[in-house]
């Protein structure tokens, strides 16, 4: 497999076409599981993260790279920061959260690293395929580690206030 199929394949783990999806999926077993808490922060921190980072988009309005040959059809939106590579991080970091809390711990190591190799695989298919600068990649990236962080952290609070 050359880089350019492998980069064009990996870039659709951090699309929505893929995640929401996955995300349904991962949901009702976790719903089936009685496992309240993680339903609520894995759809929590892929919705929070969808929507703050098409706002930011907004906000900054950074154009793409001009590039003459692109792999995939250049994205409609702006550039900073990158949709997919927030996206892919919400998911998988989130995926990891639950994985630790669920999982032994042998288990929750290679979910770990599994997600990150894919996190990172997503940002760099970015560069390489030429529709987003390397800083919309880490400011994608950081942007939903914050977010899951934050939904994490607030998360016992909703779900103090669902009890009431």
């Amino acid at each position: 497999m050359s880089c350019d199929s492998f980069f064009t394949t990996i870039t659709w783990l951090g699309s929505l076409y893929f995640l929401l999806p996955s995300c349904a999926i991962l949901a009702l077993f976790l719903v089936c599981a009685g496992r309240s808490r993680e339903f609520l922060l894995l759809g929590l921190s892929l919705s929070v993260t969808v929507i703050v980072t098409h706002v930011t988009k907004l906000i900054f309005r950074r154009p793409r790279p001009d590039s003459l040959e692109l792999l995939i059809p250049t994205p409609t939106d702006w550039s900073f920061p990158s949709g997919h590579t927030a996206q892919a991080t919400a998911f998988f970091l989130t995926v990891t959260i639950i994985a630790i809390r669920s999982l032994p711990p042998v288990w929750a190591v290679i979910c770990a690293i599994a997600s990150t190799l894919i996190i990172i695989s997503v940002g760099w298919s970015r560069v390489y395929l030429q529709v987003h600068y390397l800083s919309d990649v880490v400011a994608g990236c950081a942007l939903a580690v914050i977010l899951v962080i934050a939904v994490h952290k607030l998360l016992p609070y909703l779900h103090a206030l669902n009890r009431d």
